[in-house]
């Protein structure tokens, strides 16, 4: 909550300024006991806005889990029974030439920041720059782009609406960082019908390995 203007608002009108510029007040902000009400309050309001979204940092490990996981998947496709193997093997080399042939770009993803007709380098943005993804998605038939902040609120996700395009197996779409957090964008690919979002990147991700898709993380952007 914003505080609310005293009856004398000279800290509001010329100290937050000069504050932010780094400049120093004079005796009047060390005496004024409006001003230095004003003061405690916009202290206390800093305060607590530092400590927005501390609890929803991920662990630690997440990305390494990720990708645990997604080699565990694999590995237990590979566990084939002796007496079924020649036709799921034939089936495998079926979805692959479906997936990808010969001249065909592999799936893959890649960003970009643009920052008004300025592209940053990194992954570090700022509030309302743009962010680009161009993705390959390999042939496979159906694919979607997502991102995610803070891995739990979905700010992206499509496939051949707006905000993306699709042309000649490749995938693009652009969205706005508009607030600070961390942005993790991915590509999702699969010969089958992809599942509906249901929660966070956590659970989506998992569901979509679940149903045999293909999923590709981008480098993680941090908006500050």
């Amino acid at each position: 909550m914003i505080p609310e203007k005293t009856a004398c608002d000279r800290f509001e009108t010329e100290a937050l300024l000069l504050l932010e510029q780094g400049q120093p007040l004079d005796d009047h902000f060390s005496s004024c006991p409006d001003c230095l009400e004003a003061r405690a309050s916009y202290d206390r309001l800093r305060g607590g806005l530092t400590s927005l979204g501390r609890h929803d940092e991920p662990r630690p490990d997440w990305q390494a889990a990720v990708w645990a996981e997604i080699d565990r998947r694999k590995e237990r496709r590979r566990r084939w029974s002796p007496w079924w193997i020649a036709p799921v093997a034939l089936a495998a080399m079926a979805a692959l030439f479906l997936i990808w042939i010969p001249g065909q770009t592999p799936a893959g993803l890649r960003i970009e920041i643009e920052a008004g007709t300025t592209i940053r380098r990194g992954t570090e943005a700022q509030p309302g720059d743009l962010l680009r993804l161009a993705a390959t998605t390999g042939g496979a038939r159906h694919s979607e782009l997502r991102v995610y902040r803070n891995d739990t609120e979905l700010v992206l996700r499509c496939s051949d609406e707006p905000p993306c395009s699709r042309r000649r197996g490749k995938l693009t779409a652009s969205v706005v960082l508009d607030g600070v957090g961390r942005y993790q964008p991915l590509l999702i690919f699969s010969e089958k019908p992809l599942p509906d979002v249901a929660s966070d990147l956590d659970a989506d991700t998992d569901a979509a390995l679940t149903a045999g898709a293909e999923v590709e993380l981008g480098p993680r952007v941090v908006v500050r």
